[in-house]
């Protein structure tokens, strides 16, 4: 069991819930779908860990693959944008919507009984809503601040002098260089 695993029970009991399903045929598409609906619960909660333990860092997400079927983009570079504050609210949204989607579809394949399956999505589609809300605090972008500039690059409050004078442009005194 990964590292990331041993902070959410919840994901535990899903994923033990679903095993006899690989091992009834472990070459099969329910062996291959447990597999990834692992590797999707491992994703998220180490995306938690990275960005809400003391020593915010990729080190959970660092050996994560990128897969194409529910990555946005590799997980260690979300948490890298997310703890410079370089994510937006619609980027989080985004990142965990494809998780929720794609396990969702897993879910389907694995689980035969309606109520079992209701009951794993709603564990499932829990684990992902307290996972975005927890990093939402961290990693959201601070808002503009209008009191004063940011730094000297920053415009700021700058507003452009503008004189009701304003006209064509009108060459005065000495004109040496013509």
């Amino acid at each position: 069991m990964p590292k990331c695993f041993t902070r959410s029970p919840e994901a535990q009991s899903i994923l033990k819930q679903l095993y006899p399903m690989k091992m009834s045929a472990p070459a099969s598409k329910e062996a291959m779908a447990y597999d990834e609906l692992k590797m999707i619960l491992e994703k998220v909660l180490c995306i938690d860990a990275d960005v809400t333990w003391i020593g915010a860092g990729p080190y959970q997400t660092f050996q994560l693959p990128f897969m194409t079927q529910h990555d946005i983009e590799p997980p260690a570079s979300f948490v890298g944008r997310c703890l410079r504050q370089a994510v937006k609210p619609r980027d989080i949204e985004v990142e965990f919507m494809k998780f929720h989607d794609r396990g969702e579809m897993l879910i389907n394949i694995l689980a035969y009984d309606e109520n079992l399956r209701k009951q794993i999505q709603f564990r499932f589609r829990d684990i992902i809503v307290k996972t975005a809300h927890n990093i939402a605090f961290i990693c959201l972008s601070e808002k503009a601040n209008l009191d004063r500039p940011a730094g000297p690059r920053d415009p700021g409050y700058f507003v452009p002098h503008f004189s009701l004078e304003q006209g064509p442009y009108k060459i005065e005194g000495q004109y040496q260089y013509f």
